[in-house]
């Protein structure tokens, strides 16, 4: 038998099945239901099999998988997935394999829920006590967005800069960590919200409003001025979301 076959693709195998690449799979079928909750997944032997994957490789991703809330394993039960009320959803890969899922508009909606409780409460907190160097922060992000113009691609690194920036002057070092753990959440959301012709733009003055109380150092009126935004960002992003319809965006 020759060993001279090139047309396999045998050489590329381990960059595209290695553990992450497995894990990426094995979610994306936990997320998308074809295993529903309470049920038992094949065994290690089996997937590896239905992957054409070591078994190693399947071992390593359930064990990421269990990290993460969506999997726990019984001894003689096997693997079994886990509600999805008990998974992690602030982890940043969860909150990843749920955006590119079907139930998109359902995660939209309980994101700006999520957003609505915290963010105008930072506003607040920021108005009332955060440094003028972090003010100053919020205002660069604000600058580059106005920069910025109608491109929306350019648009969206600086609004979520604005944001983050929000909840760094609260000073608090759980929210800050919250809006590094949302980030991918976040800058999906944006770039549904900025789908819509003159987003940006329309969205600007809302901006300006918050970073004009939260340098008057005014708590009650910053708040209002964030439940406004978010109010025009949860519209934009219904219709980003409608827009998508059945091909939701990468």
């Amino acid at each position: 038998m020759s060993d001279d076959k090139p047309s396999l693709p045998l050489p590329q195998a381990p960059a595209r099945r290695g553990p992450l690449a497995v894990t990426e799979a094995l979610a994306r079928r936990v997320i998308g239901g074809e295993w529903h909750d309470g049920s038992a997944l094949p065994t290690e032997v089996e997937l590896a099999g239905q992957m054409g994957v070591a078994r190693t490789s399947v071992r390593e991703a359930l064990t990421r998988l269990k990290a993460k809330g969506l999997l726990a394993s019984r001894q003689k039960a096997g693997t079994r997935v886990l509600p999805r009320m008990q998974w992690n959803m602030l982890d940043e890969d969860v909150l990843r394999w749920t955006w590119s899922g079907q139930d998109r508009a359902e995660m939209a909606r309980h994101l700006m829920q999520l957003r609505r409780i915290v963010e105008p409460a930072a506003c607040e907190i920021a108005a009332a006590s955060a440094p003028d160097a972090a003010i100053a922060a919020i205002e660069r992000a604000y600058r580059l967005m106005d920069a910025a113009g109608m491109d929306p691609v350019a648009y969206a690194g600086p609004d979520l800069d604005f944001h983050h920036a929000i909840l760094a002057a609260t000073g608090n070092p759980f929210l800050v960590s919250f809006g590094a753990t949302i980030e991918a959440a976040l800058r999906t959301s944006f770039e549904l919200s900025t789908r819509q012709p003159g987003a940006p733009r329309k969205s600007l003055p809302l901006h300006r409003a918050v970073l004009d109380q939260i340098w008057a150092r005014k708590p009650a009126e910053a708040r209002k001025a964030m439940e406004a935004l978010l109010g025009l960002t949860e519209s934009n992003i219904q219709r980003g979301v409608a827009q998508a319809g059945a091909a939701p965006a990468a």
